[in-house]
């Protein structure tokens, strides 16, 4: 008898909900295979089969379950699940039990965050599994209904909640901020979308030359342990703060100083996509050391993310403001700047080291040709 023991999918969450078994119970698995559907707060992931064996489930569909926690066994044998059976007295939880928690589909929690619908009002429903079907009737009930002022928070906004939350507890964060001129840079992004035809933006830039640094600058990818030890990362794995309107998330490009700007806008692109549908798998949001964070709406100028915790720094920009300036001649040019900001865990950056980056990151979008 094997165990399958559910990993940590999110460092944020301590229970997931098992969505699905996609094979049924007492099926034969003939080896790696995905199993089950288990969604956390962030994002859905795939439970593989550790080998082959008979499938005896212990956590049915729409249950909460917990990091660790055994959901099912494998057997050599369906004689040996048959005596395993027998022995327990307890038939496998094939199905969520009255008052569990309900199975609710990925497109039904989308339209759920969206239109402000509460997980008790999807609980009221009734239901084992709860489908896009079954949200819309709430929608239009709550549309004929006399308008209320009160909205419940998703469970994705009470996850963000709870990491700003800590980050604020537990982070003395400090910040400074540079001016720098873009022109070339969005000329070089301009040249590198009609090339490659990936939409190439300053995010993008920025990203890449954020990576470059990792070695000069190690601190600010660094995370402090609980113990007060700095551990240093080996690479440069560049988290992007990205909200679709489903909610906010933070998916990784990983290994971001080894790719050129157009693989970088590739991915950006598909993280949107996904960001829209809600459809991140575990591994795209986690092993970020440092995080970039766009604020490009026109009119934004500064902006002062959040450190996340287990990270040492986070690099804000805003959007393209034109100035116009007198050149050397005294004729009237108009350039192009953004505001970077950067806000640093002080406990592992001093005020030296956060603007030597800013420094550096300046220089690389005014000069930006290594960034292609």
């Amino acid at each position: 008898m094997i165990g399958i023991e559910l990993p940590t999918l999110n460092t944020n969450d301590s229970s997931y909900t098992l969505v699905e078994w996609l094979v049924p119970d007492g099926s034969s698995i003939e080896g790696e295979e995905p199993l089950a559907l288990v969604e956390t707060s962030k994002a859905s992931e795939e439970i593989e089969s550790t080998g082959p064996g008979i499938l005896h489930v212990l956590v049915g569909g729409g249950q909460d379950c917990r990091p660790g926690q055994t959901i099912a066994y494998l057997f050599e044998s369906a004689e040996e699940r048959d005596s395993y059976r027998a022995s327990a007295a307890t038939p496998a939880a094939t199905s969520a039990p009255p008052g569990a928690e309900p199975s609710i589909t990925n497109a039904a929690r989308a339209l759920a965050d969206r239109h402000g619908v509460s997980e008790a009002e999807l609980r009221g429903l009734g239901r084992t599994v709860i489908r896009t079907a079954d949200v819309e009737d709430l929608v239009r009930g709550a549309a004929s209904a006399p308008a209320s002022s009160e909205r419940h928070l998703s469970k994705r906004q009470r996850t963000v909640g709870a990491v700003v939350t800590e980050s604020m507890r537990t982070v003395p964060a400090a910040a400074a901020y540079a001016k720098v001129d873009v022109g070339q840079a969005e000329e070089l992004a301009r040249q590198l979308s009609e090339r490659t035809g990936s939409f190439v933006s300053l995010p993008v830039l920025l990203i890449k030359a954020v990576a470059r640094r990792h070695a000069a600058h190690p601190l600010m990818f660094a995370a402090l342990t609980d113990d007060g030890v700095v551990r240093e990362s080996e690479r440069a794995h560049v988290g992007v703060t990205m909200d679709a309107g489903r909610g906010l998330y933070t998916p990784v490009v990983h290994d971001a100083a080894e790719l050129s700007g157009d693989r970088i806008a590739d991915l950006l692109t598909g993280f949107r996509s996904k960001a829209f549908r809600g459809t991140f798998q575990a591994a795209e949001l986690a092993g970020a050391n440092i995080m970039v964070a766009p604020h490009t709406t026109e009119g934004m100028v500064l902006a002062t993310p959040i450190v996340f915790p287990g990270q040492t720094c986070v690099i804000s920009i805003g959007a393209v403001d034109d100035q116009v300036l007198l050149d050397a001649q005294g004729t009237p040019r108009t350039h192009r700047f953004v505001h970077l900001g950067l806000v640093y865990d002080h406990r592992v950056v001093n005020g030296r080291d956060a603007m030597a980056l800013l420094k550096d990151v300046k220089e690389e979008l005014e000069a930006p040709a290594a960034l292609g």
